[in-house]
């Protein structure tokens, strides 16, 4: 119960609100105890039961608030670590696999639409060759951040390995799929990462695998955009493909 109240209200205001319920329950304790007794409650009494608990209660309460609170965000601190690609500040490939699970499951049992999309960038490796790794390190930082400009607010956006990035697009047909992933692809070429000095002419290379009722497996459907990747590849490079259809 603290730690929803300190999520709503912070520290200082869920110190008043502990003081003043430490009043109320101090006075009904004292009014209790005083007819048990024999006879009503004094102005004393009711004073003091008053004044114990204004003193005692902001003390005691803020302290364990403050390291309530200290270890809720060490807590969220750690949690944003264990989802987060320490690079990029995208989400992280084991992250992303969980709520595709999920998504996939939900789309099992209700046919929702959902799609996935797998690209990366043509030719990485001359960069790296090229620039150096700490180049290519900017480069993905960059590719992460257009590709997020590029997304709806609810879709999911995750370093899958190296220099490819992988999209969860949940109640997404082919159409609109398609469509974030070509603005991914327009995105990078309008705003080229910037190498030594100069802008980086890159392309990307997009597999897009979209849900489907006969398919058993989210690896199926991985496997799916993967190959597609694969396609792009093959063709040429810089282009968007699915297992469907051609880009």
């Amino acid at each position: 119960m603290l730690r929803k109240l300190l999520k709503q209200f912070g520290v200082g205001r869920t110190v008043l609100l502990v003081t003043l319920a430490s009043v109320l329950v101090s006075e009904m304790v004292t009014v209790v105890s005083a007819y048990l007794v024999g006879g009503g409650p004094g102005p004393t009494g009711l004073l003091i039961g008053a004044i114990v608990p204004l003193i005692v209660a902001p003390l005691f309460s803020s302290v364990q608030l403050s390291l309530i609170s200290q270890l809720e965000q060490a807590r969220d601190e750690l949690h944003h670590l264990s989802i987060t690609d320490e690079l990029t500040q995208v989400y992280n490939r084991r992250h992303f696999l969980q709520k595709a699970q999920r998504v996939f499951d939900q789309s099992r049992s209700t046919t929702q639409p959902f799609a996935l999309v797998l690209f990366d960038i043509d030719d990485f490796k001359r960069v790296n060759d090229t620039y150096g790794h700490m180049v290519g390190d900017q480069v993905l930082r960059q590719l992460a951040e257009v590709a997020h400009a590029s997304i709806r607010k609810h879709d999911l956006l995750a370093r899958w390995g190296g220099e490819e990035f992988m999209l969860l697009l949940p109640q997404t047909g082919p159409d609109e799929a398609l469509e974030v992933a070509r603005r991914v692809q327009q995105g990078i070429a309008q705003n080229p990462p910037l190498g030594p000095g100069e802008a980086l002419k890159l392309t990307l290379s997009i597999g897009v695998s979209f849900f489907q009722p006969q398919i058993s497996t989210l690896d199926d459907l991985l496997r799916q955009a993967d190959d597609a990747l694969y396609r792009a590849k093959n063709l040429g490079k810089n282009r968007v493909e699915t297992m469907l259809m051609a880009g």
